[in-house]
């Protein structure tokens, strides 16, 4: 799979802390995702997420139906 960064040669990172102005999504929304398997970069302090990997895994969590919480017990 060839990712649209690599296609168009953009930066495809951005700053954790500036999630909620790159993709709309809050920091914290963000960081229960890495907990269910979206990558993250970290460079000292800075936790660096991918704009095209983010989009991926929202696809991916869409395409899969929600677990309840009886079921994942």
């Amino acid at each position: 799979m060839i990712k649209t960064a690599q296609l168009t040669g953009t930066f495809d990172l951005f700053r954790l802390s500036k999630s909620k102005a790159v993709v709309d999504l809050a920091p914290n929304t963000i960081r229960a995702y890495f907990m269910e398997g979206l990558p993250f970069y970290k460079r000292g302090k800075a936790i660096f997420v991918s704009r095209t990997e983010v989009e991926a895994f929202l696809r991916s969590e869409t395409d899969q139906p929600k677990r309840s919480m009886a079921h994942a017990a």
